[in-house]
């Protein structure tokens, strides 16, 4: 895992996400964890974030 993916660099990615279950910090995947999503995380991800904010 390259640290120059953009998803990387993206607030979102400091919580877990509700839809693949990546781990603070790591990329989320897709197609069934085969695949990295490396320019972007999941929507319920930065959901989470937003929530996670408001604490």
């Amino acid at each position: 895992m390259p640290a120059t993916d953009p998803a990387l660099r993206l607030p979102a990615i400091q919580v877990a996400c509700p839809a693949c279950g990546a781990r603070p910090g790591d990329l989320c995947t897709s197609h069934g964890g085969s695949r990295q999503r490396r320019h972007n995380v999941h929507q319920a991800r930065t959901q989470a974030l937003g929530k996670s904010e408001r604490r």
